[in-house]
Parts: structure tokens; sequence; C-alpha cells
């Protein structure tokens, strides 16, 4: 099997020559994979000299047909051999495949006039304006001073209900009370009626609920940050075309500051990562019994720090907060975010499978509850920018992406 590629007209053509069988429908399938996870939703696929197509490439091309098609993209087959075209008729596919191609291409619709595009440093962005007139009400939760010196207990956490319109992060657990969640509290982050929790009861797998029905998912809270109300604005970013190909958390987070004209925001990012840095924690704070979990050498017991940096792609579900200049009882919940903003903040992420993200103008909720209806999250981090001289491993870069964000005001802890 030959495989060559071609961009036209915005779309990326694969020619094929040979026999799409067993043998060869896996390097076909990589061939597509590699071009969705460089960004490319519209694929076609020429045929023309491909005279035999076997249950294997069938199901190569429904996979990636389907992948595409809940990316918002296409896989198209623009032209075939008769032998090739039966195959594909018999399969009952030819009419998703090849019948679309008979159609003219659509004119691509004007942006908008609520959407804007600008590029900064190699980062293309997009911003669809949501909810321009919210501002999002922020809530402070317990103290997060206590955990360094082993005063947590599970008798100071509060019940938050997590709705649609309420988001937020911090130590948390799933449970039937403070008592039944003691050896649970781990990291958590909640957003569009959905909440993940990392537990740390050594089952080590993240838990979740959605709201169904009447169930709304609930947190025990040790500590955290949560803030009610729609956020104003999704902006789209694609770094992955850029020079770096990369754009830091901290980039991210100056940008969306910067274009919103705010000096407080709240985040709900979902984003294909390039490497992701941070830490979970591996006890519940709430057992520490007055010892500090950062005294050496127990700290090791107590947390998991990536070591190095990864170039496994995932996508990552990432809540935040970052403020411009932090005071009062706000400034003990950030920190600083990396040295690309002078901003601090709290922000964690809920790691999954790689998964082609659709573009344009997304639903929040939508994009949130797609996710979790056909995937685990992996692991839930509290986000770090290890920037040591020589044995730093930096921070989270993303690669391309939706980062909802809306300014924010302070209210009531």
């Amino acid at each position: 099997m030959e495989i060559t590629q071609h961009a036209r007209d915005g779309r990326l053509e694969l020619q094929l020559k040979g026999r799409l069988d067993a043998n060869w429908s896996d390097r076909v399938g990589a061939a597509i994979e590699t071009a969705i996870r460089a960004g490319q939703h519209q694929i076609d696929l020429d045929l023309a000299q491909v005279d035999y197509v076997s249950s294997a490439g069938i199901r190569v091309l429904l996979k990636y047909y389907k992948q595409l098609k809940a990316a918002r993209g296409t896989l198209r087959v623009v032209r075939t051999t008769p032998p090739a075209l039966e195959v594909l008729r018999l399969a009952g596919i030819a009419g998703l495949l090849v019948a679309a191609v008979e159609a003219p291409h659509a004119a691509t619709a004007p942006a908008p006039p609520q959407t804007s595009r600008w590029e900064k440093n190699g980062v293309e962005f997009e911003a669809h304006e949501q909810h321009a007139a919210h501002t999002l009400d922020f809530r402070l939760h317990g103290n997060p001073e206590n955990f360094a010196t082993g005063q947590l207990s599970a008798a100071q956490s509060t019940r938050v209900r997590f709705d649609g319109d309420v988001f937020g992060l911090g130590l948390g657990a799933f449970g039937n009370g403070p008592e039944d969640a003691r050896g649970r509290f781990g990291e958590f982050l909640a957003v569009a009626g959905a909440a993940v929790a990392q537990p740390t009861d050594g089952s080590s797998v993240p838990d979740f609920q959605v709201s169904e029905g009447q169930l709304v998912p609930e947190v025990s809270v040790l500590y955290g940050l949560s803030a009610a109300g729609g956020f104003a604005q999704l902006l789209r970013f694609e770094a992955a075309r850029g020079p770096r190909g990369v754009i830091s958390l901290a980039e991210l987070v100056e940008a969306a500051l910067e274009n919103l004209q705010t000096p407080a925001a709240g985040f709900a990012i979902l984003a294909e990562s390039a490497s992701v840095v941070g830490a979970t924690l591996r006890r519940s704070p709430a057992l520490s019994d007055g010892k500090s979990p950062w005294i050496f050498p127990d700290v090791r017991d107590w947390l998991s720090f990536t070591t190095e940096r990864t170039e496994e792609r995932n996508v990552a579900l990432i809540l935040g907060f970052a403020l411009r200049e932090p005071t009062g009882e706000a400034a003990r919940f950030v920190r600083e975010i990396g040295p690309d903003t002078t901003a601090q903040g709290h922000f964690h992420a809920a790691m999954f499978p790689y998964r082609p993200l659709p573009k344009g103008n997304l639903n929040l909720k939508e994009s949130v509850a797609g996710l979790l209806a056909t995937e685990s999250a992996q692991t839930v981090l509290h986000l770090l920018a290890d920037e040591r001289e020589f044995e730093g491993v930096g921070q989270t870069d993303l690669m391309r992406g939706a980062c909802w964000v809306g300014p924010m005001r302070m209210s009531g802890c």
C-alpha cells in the first residue's frame, strides 16, 4: 500500500494505491489518525488505485467517518474503482462516504458579527460571544492554609451543590456526609452539571457524577473555589500550526484576560494537550492528624508529582480561576500560574483519552456530557508550573481547544 497526501481547498486528500485489506488497514488508519491529531478534520480518500476492500478496510473507514462526524468534520471517498465501490455499496456505507461527494461544496458561511479572530505569537484565536453581560459570582470555601499545618478535618468540609450554573474545584469527595468522605478527600473539579473527583482511598480511579433528572452532583469540599453564572466568551485557540506547536496554560490565561480586559476570570477549558504538569494527592488530608504533609521525606507518601514531560496526546478538561492582584482571603487560594502571565491562579485538570475536538462555537454542557458519556477520566491533577533552572519540567502545554471564560466579582465566602 502506498499513501500520498495533498492539501486541496482546505481539505487533506490521501491517495491510496494497493489493497485495503487486513494487512494494510492499520496503516491507512494510522495515516488518518495522524492527520486528525494534526488538526485536519476535513479528509478525502482517493481510492482510484484501490481494487480491493475487505471488512478490515470497511471497519477503518467507518471508525474515522464516525470520529470525524462527532468532531464536525468529514471523511469522504472522492474517487474509487468499480470493485471498491461495489464493496462499499454492499456494506451499506457508500451513501455515507461516496454520495456526499456528488453534492457541490457548500460555501463557507461568513463569521457572525459577534465572532472575532486574531493571531498572537503564532497562535490563532477565535472568540465567540456567549453571555456578554454576565459576570461570575466568585466564592471561597474553607482554609487552604490548614493543609500545610495538618489541621484539615472532615468536620470542616462544606457540602457544595454543583448544578449547571455552578463550577468549581478544590479538595473534596463524594459521600454521605463528612465522615463518610473522610478517607477519600482529593482533587476534584465540577462544571456544566458534572463533577469528577480523584479519591485517595487507594482505588486510584476517578469517580464522577452527572446531572440526571433530579440528581445534581454534590461534593463535600475541604477547601476550594467556585463561581456561579454563565461564561461571557468562548475562546477557540489553535497552536499546533505555529512555530512552537503549543501554547502554555499561562499564555492562554493571559490571552483571555487581555481579550476580556478583566483582572479576574473563571475558566473552563477543553483541549488537546501536549504535556501536563501537576500533582495528585495520595492520601486524604483529613487523615493527617496534625502532621504537615510537606515534611520531607513524608511528602512523598502524600503527593505524586509529574516528574517528566510526556509527548502522549490526551484531552484535558481544565477548570480554574485567575486573578491579576489577589488580595485578602483570595490570595491564600492562588499561586503563580507560569512565567507567561502576571496573574495568579488555581487550576485542576481531569485527563481523558485522546479524541478530536469539534471546531467552531461549542456548547459547554453538551461537550462535557458527551465526553463523560464515552470516556472515563484517567486522573485529576492540581496543575503546577515547575520552572526550576535545571530540574524543572515546565508547565502544561496545549495544542488546540476551547476556552470558556468569564469576568468575576468577589462574593461572600
